[in-house]
């Protein structure tokens, strides 16, 4: 569409939302008005910006829509702006984003994880390959529990939370790799499946699930969701779409380090959990109660502030002028 003919067709409705986005404060009406003019104007702009991305009518647009997504997000532009946004719309978007990746892959990983446990349990050559029958007697009977206890608490929280928080990096900044990934989270569900497998060889399974739990249901959640974060990387620069591969590449690249950073902090958690939960003499329904209800606060928080940010159609993403301007291509 032309856009001269767009601006003479919708300008009264850009100006409004102009006009709108300057109050400090909005009525309902003027809110659910506000959020249609919102749309339509991103609509108009996406159909300015494929066809004359340079024009005067673009600039005007832009800087419009940009002004109304800053008001939008309800987040103010001094002080800890940056941290507010980051917390409110840029991570929980971000972890939303990834809900249906973080299913499938976490379906493979559990069935990885169960298959290969039920094979070394039912295939006892298999098990020898980690050691002689007093070895695999020790693992079972000793060393598995005692790893949570040899060392002082807070040590071992520290610990474990940098290990994990290492590995969840790498899986986010060498997904664009897709074999890493794979590779790193299929090596992990095995060790899982085996060292179950060793503990009920010896009728210990009540302590592998006892001890295993009530961190990792947080903590492998957290590795399952860097490998989505970092096999959506990969399948950007595979299949990038309509856009740049470089653009998709990068926009892609920009929200999901915040993925990264986030699951920094949220392994933390499940490193107090594995450093001062697990080897508590206290209940087990207990232990496990806590591990599951720190999941759930996480994925209420993700919920919650990321379907809203979705809903509102804001991006974690940088803005435009910041991120620089790209423009809708065809040639890969």
């Amino acid at each position: 569409m032309d856009p001269n003919l767009l601006a003479e067709l919708h300008g009264d409705d850009w100006r409004e939302l102009s006009g709108l986005a300057k109050k400090n404060t909005l009525s309902p009406e003027q809110t659910r008005r506000f959020l249609d003019l919102y749309r339509a104007a991103s609509k108009d702009l996406s159909r300015i910006m494929t066809v004359a991305p340079d024009s005067l009518e673009a600039a005007r647009l832009s800087a419009i829509v940009h002004r109304s997504r800053n008001h939008l997000s309800a987040v103010p532009s001094g002080g800890l702006s940056g941290l507010s946004r980051f917390f409110v719309i840029s991570l929980p978007l971000s972890l939303y984003r990834l809900r249906w990746d973080f299913a499938i892959v976490a379906l493979a990983f559990l069935a990885v994880a169960v298959v290969s446990g039920i094979w070394a349990g039912t295939h006892p050559e298999v098990l020898e390959t980690f050691g002689d029958r007093e070895f695999r007697r020790q693992f079972a009977e000793h060393d598995f529990v005692d790893y949570y206890k040899e060392n002082p608490n807070g040590f071992f929280a520290v610990g474990v939370w940098t290990n994990n928080a290492w590995i969840a990096v790498q899986f986010v900044l060498l997904g664009i790799t897709g074999v890493y990934v794979v590779a790193g989270l299929f090596s992990n569900a095995v060790n899982v499946g085996f060292s179950g497998a060793m503990m009920f060889e010896f009728d210990r399974g009540s302590d592998f699930f006892l001890y295993i739990l009530p961190h990792g249901i947080p903590e492998i959640s957290c590795i399952i969701l860097a490998a989505a974060a970092g096999l959506r990387l990969f399948f950007a620069w595979i299949v990038p779409g309509p856009r740049l591969r470089r653009d998709r590449l990068a926009a892609e690249a920009r929200s999901l380090l915040i993925v990264a950073g986030g699951l920094v902090l949220l392994l933390f958690g499940s490193g107090l959990i594995e450093g001062f939960v697990t080897p508590n003499p206290i209940p087990p329904a207990l232990k496990i109660a806590i591990g599951i209800a720190y999941t759930a606060a996480v994925v209420a928080y993700a919920a919650h502030f990321g379907r809203r940010a979705a809903r509102a159609e804001l991006s974690a993403d940088l803005d435009e002028h910041q991120a620089g301007y790209s423009v809708i291509s065809t040639d890969r």
